[in-house]
């Protein structure tokens, strides 16, 4: 494999009902160049609890309490495609040429529809983030610790490693 172009990786936690549309909860995006800068956010939610479906809130009470444990009502920031990529260029200034790598084909989708001024790669040397070595115990997630295997900033790390042996 050719490590020519800057390598970012690129992970995410979101609610998600059905084939209703990936609301992100936190992003993160780490630029190998950088590795200890990475851009993180953790969105507020698009709309109150209290105006969902009762089978979305079953939905999302899951993915909050069993998968990633981030709280419906967590953020500080509101989901804004042209804040983030403002936020890209001016923390990553060789984004043009990077090759930037998530883990899954509905993630990859997702993000090559929501951030088409990056060059977004489906990583395909593994098939689960299973199969990634860890984080380091010494890096944790810049928000709050809610456990290694749904954050996304310690995935981001997992890829990165990942990458750099190959």
């Amino acid at each position: 494999m050719s490590k020519m172009a800057t390598a970012i990786f690129i992970d995410f936690e979101a609610f998600q009902h059905g084939n209703e549309d990936i609301m992100i909860k936190e992003l993160c995006i780490l630029d190998e160049n950088a590795p200890l800068k990475p851009l993180t956010f953790v969105f507020k939610p698009t709309k109150p609890w209290d105006i969902l479906k009762s089978s979305q809130k079953r939905t999302y009470a899951y993915q909050e309490h069993q998968l990633h444990h981030l709280a419906w009502s967590e953020g500080s920031k509101s989901y804004c495609t042209s804040c983030l990529e403002r936020n890209i260029k001016r923390a990553i200034p060789l984004y043009r040429d990077a090759n930037c790598y998530v883990l899954g084909k509905q993630k990859a989708d997702f993000l090559r529809r929501e951030l088409p001024m990056l060059n977004i790669i489906e990583y395909s040397f593994v098939d689960s983030y299973k199969d990634l070595p860890h984080a380091p115990a010494h890096l944790s997630c810049t928000y709050r610790y809610h456990g290694k295997e749904h954050c996304a900033v310690l995935k981001c790390y997992s890829l990165m490693l990942h990458y750099q042996s190959l």
